[in-house]
């Protein structure tokens, strides 16, 4: 009989230890991402004058990619990557003070977010085999740019700026697993309160 109970507790604890390294191991990421930005361009030279843009906020759309490594069933580290395919561009006529008074300018005006890097601690609360919840704290950065036009009676100038956020990120989300190695990821996450970035993904777990 203690035979039988020693060989029972032995299967329960395999079988324990089988489930639990289901969920380690390392995983992969890509999706799709619309970032919100938020950005001061109160100060942009164009062709050697100051004007102000004011404060613009550009969605844009990006590529995402992650690598993470799952510890247990509950902890992971992960790193992220956001690539831009292309700005947000509108037009906009700006007032430009002069010597014989103020100046409406037409300016065009293409808004960018290059990429983002962002690295992750990843708390995790499975609810059952294939869905789960789970929060992100860490540090990143994102990198925008302003490419603006402008012109004023058949006369053109350009100019630039770019703003780099560098801030303690945070985030959430939720993940429904098909398999053991297939799933979808839907997230939210935000880089100061200057950038905030939702992304629906393929993941993948090796």
């Amino acid at each position: 009989m203690y035979r039988i109970l020693t060989l029972s507790l032995s299967a329960l604890l395999l079988a324990g230890t089988a489930n639990a390294s289901d969920y380690e191991g390392a995983y992969v990421n890509l999706g799709v991402t619309q970032l919100s930005a938020d950005l001061d361009l109160t100060q942009t030279d164009v062709g050697g004058e100051i004007v102000n843009l004011g404060n613009q906020s550009p969605d844009i759309t990006m590529i995402t990619g992650r690598l993470g490594y799952r510890l247990n069933d509950y902890f992971a580290l992960e790193g992220e990557a956001g690539f831009g395919l292309g700005g947000d561009d509108f037009d906009q006529t700006v007032p430009v003070p002069t010597d014989i008074g103020v100046l409406n300018v037409d300016t065009n005006i293409n808004l960018d977010v290059k990429n983002y890097y962002v690295g992750f601690a990843k708390g995790i609360i499975p609810l059952g085999e294939q869905f789960e919840l789970f929060g992100r704290v860490g540090y990143g950065a994102a990198k925008a740019e302003a490419d603006v036009t402008a012109s004023l009676a058949g006369i053109t100038a350009s100019g630039s700026d770019s703003e780099k956020v560098s801030d303690f990120a945070y985030g959430v989300g939720a993940q429904y697993n098909f398999n053991e190695q297939n799933g979808l990821r839907l997230d939210y996450s935000s880089i100061g309160g200057d950038a905030d970035i939702i992304s629906l993904s393929y993941a993948r777990r090796f």
